[in-house]
């Protein structure tokens, strides 16, 4: 399990569908001045260079951000998020050994993961959670945050993690998860500590991230989901390719999101709409957006 290092995926396909609808669930707890809290159980090493040995061996990031980046027609929906990774430049980069220029084309070498994303949209009176198990990843995420007073990093396991955090002192957030998935397992297990959360803290938003496997692994999730009693309804969007070939390859990219915000569904109806036809996923892609639990 602590094998995983989310430097060889960090901005392929997966990135920019979570990614993108991430930006727009913060920017709908923006709106209004009382303070919100963040807790992503999953944090990693919080943002990635795309010109490291670990990008440039599988490429990933050629079929998601870059042909974001390069396409045309960019919907409405989509801009913040594109708008925030381009400009995005990490701190003290001379401690970090890291690369300077671009990728290709205009391509930005850094790509931040979710514990950035979500600290670039924190005001001041905002806080931020954070967990990451791996010790290395644990490691670089704490010398990278370790300066800002409204992050608080710690090395745990992030399902029962969460679970022990909530209800936090801040009651309006938003939580984030977003395993390896790297034994099947952890499908059930994401479900049960986000069930167990929402027990606790039934108001905040819940955004769980899921690969599209040729095993179906998915509709476990699913049917667990369909369970939970919850006035903001669950919404379940997932973008990936009919076929994929030898067994256990991922189809594609999954979300299950409790309590979205309000005219979320038909932003990432916009947004999933427009990436089935420029990213690259195994085959044809397809979009899918249903409610599993229907809001009132």
């Amino acid at each position: 399990m602590l094998s995983y290092l989310h430097g060889f995926h960090a901005g392929n396909v997966a990135d920019v569908h979570k990614h993108a609808a991430l930006v727009l669930v913060l920017a709908h707890l923006q709106k209004k001045d009382k303070p919100f809290c963040v807790i992503d159980t999953h944090a990693g090493a919080g943002w990635y260079d795309l010109s490291s040995q670990q990008a440039q061996k599988t490429g990933e990031w050629k079929g998601g951000i870059a042909a974001v980046q390069g396409a045309a027609n960019i919907p409405a929906a989509l801009k913040p998020y594109l708008d925030l990774v381009g400009g995005f430049v990490p701190e003290n980069l001379h401690n970090e050994g890291a690369s300077d220029g671009d990728v290709a084309g205009g391509m930005p070498v850094y790509y931040p993961g979710s514990p950035f994303i979500v600290q670039k949209m924190l005001r001041e009176s905002d806080r931020l959670s954070l967990m990451e198990l791996h010790p290395r990843e644990f490691e670089t995420l704490d010398r990278r945050v370790y300066h800002d007073r409204r992050i608080n990093l710690q090395k745990r396991d992030g399902y029962e993690g969460l679970v022990a955090l909530v209800p936090p002192p801040i009651r309006r957030g938003l939580v984030l998860m977003d395993p390896s998935y790297d034994v099947k397992q952890d499908y059930a297990r994401a479900a049960k500590s986000i069930i167990a959360a929402h027990r606790r803290w039934a108001t905040a938003t819940y955004m769980l991230w899921y690969p599209v496997l040729t095993d179906g692994f998915e509709g476990e999730l699913h049917q667990m989901f369909r369970q939970i009693e919850t006035p903001g309804g669950v919404l379940c969007s997932e973008l990936a390719a009919s076929q994929g070939g030898a067994k256990g390859r991922m189809l594609g990219t999954g979300l299950l999101i409790i309590n979205p915000p309000f005219q979320l569904d038909a932003q990432l109806a916009e947004i999933g709409g427009w990436l089935r036809n420029v990213v690259q996923l195994p085959g044809p892609a397809t979009h899918r957006l249903d409610w599993l639990v229907k809001a009132p």
